[in-house]
């Protein structure tokens, strides 16, 4: 995932709340799965889009971060 140095801090935390509400949202469709019936190649893609969605979602919270201090600083 490529972030712009340059958002700002409420456009990175938009960004992070947008993947986190996906990521739920696959995880609840995974949990109400009646699993012995799931189609393996379902589970797997749920999977790694959940664990994609939350590794960007760490990403931009990180790049929030400095933004916000960014910001900070600037007044």
């Amino acid at each position: 995932m490529l972030i712009d140095s340059n958002c700002s801090y409420m456009d990175l935390q938009e960004s992070v709340e947008q993947r986190l509400r996906a990521v739920r949202g696959l995880l609840h469709s995974l949990a109400a799965m009646n699993i012995t019936q799931a189609d393996a190649l379902d589970v797997q893609h749920i999977s790694e889009a959940a664990y994609l969605l939350s590794a960007d979602a760490w990403d931009l919270v990180r790049a929030a971060h400095k933004a916000a201090v960014r910001e900070a600083r600037k007044g």
